[in-house]
């Protein structure tokens, strides 16, 4: 592959990626008014499988563990998480959804489910195989 393609291969991850920040942002927008892209990868951090630790959470973030703190205080106000003491070591504070968080959750996977299709409309069953197989090569060379 040459310089020029690798340009152009670059400035199309590029545009996609901004794109895909925008829609997901509008996406985030139209389910919940009042949550920041911070917020919801904090929540997607958290998971709907059960309580996380903060140090989990600043580690799925790829963060230091002090950050999501006040990410967390914000959705604790908005009451997307709940917050309780470990039962095991009393000084681990444990993070995990509400049910409304659960729900945002849920409501954000439609939408981007949403998103793919619309991305994918017009390629046939054939070149979205093809598509998928190149993405997975990708992703295992990063």
């Amino acid at each position: 592959m040459n310089t020029d393609d690798i340009r152009t291969v670059t400035a199309l991850f590029d545009d996609i990626n901004d794109k895909l920040m925008k829609t997901s942002q509008e996406t985030l927008l139209n389910i919940y008014k009042d949550l920041t892209i911070a917020e919801a990868n904090a929540i997607y951090a958290i998971g709907p499988e059960g309580p996380k630790t903060m140090k989990e959470i600043a580690q799925a973030l790829g963060v230091a563990v002090s950050t999501p703190t006040r990410i967390i205080d914000r959705l604790l106000e908005k009451g997307f998480v709940s917050r309780s003491v470990g039962k095991e070591d009393r000084r681990k504070l444990l993070i995990e959804l509400t049910p409304k968080g659960k729900k945002l959750v849920n409501d954000i996977d439609k939408e981007s489910l949403e998103v793919t299709k619309k991305m994918l409309k017009d390629l046939s069953p054939e070149e979205i195989e093809t598509f998928t197989q190149i993405l997975l090569k990708i992703s295992e060379n990063i």
